[in-house]
């Protein structure tokens, strides 16, 4: 299991979107292609009232080859993005500047995806109809740099 930097701190890029609901909460999610799982917040995930299951010694790789604890993991989270709704699983480690990573393993059911990194949206086909996600518009983070990735994985222990 790996999570892009940039989607640890919430860092948009290029290869990142941010959208989202979770219940009636509003959440930001962060579409990384750079992360394999689905990640959700620790403080996030307190609030949701669901069995978080627990995952004794479980890492996530951080890109830069550091490591955090997972604190559990969600079976079946449904988030909402918009009109498209997407029932997924979701591994529970401490993040800053985002709520939820959407990674490859909630990408990889959606098919074909077209991206517009211009206009910041993505649209993908589902159960027949042509679904638009358009994402938040802000400014574009910094590039992180390693003390302040070391100043975070720290933050975390």
């Amino acid at each position: 299991m790996t999570i892009s930097c940039n989607a640890l701190a919430g860092i948009t890029t290029p290869k990142t979107i941010k959208i989202g609901h979770i219940n009636k909460k509003k959440v930001i999610v962060l579409i990384d292609s750079g992360s394999t799982h689905n990640f959700i917040d620790c403080k996030i995930s307190k609030e949701l009232n669901c069995f978080l299951y627990p995952t004794p010694e479980c890492q996530v790789m951080v890109e830069n080859g550091g490591t955090i604890n997972c604190f559990g993991k969600f079976h079946n989270i449904k988030i909402s993005m918009g009109e498209y709704a997407l029932n997924s699983p979701m591994l529970s480690i401490p993040m800053d500047g985002v709520d939820v990573v959407l990674g490859f393993q909630g990408l990889q059911y959606l098919g074909t995806i077209t991206f517009n990194f211009q206009e910041i949206f993505l649209k993908f086909v589902s159960k027949g109809n042509e679904v638009e996600l358009r994402g938040i518009i802000g400014k574009s983070g910094n590039i992180i740099i390693s003390n302040g990735m070391t100043k975070l994985l720290k933050k975390e222990q």
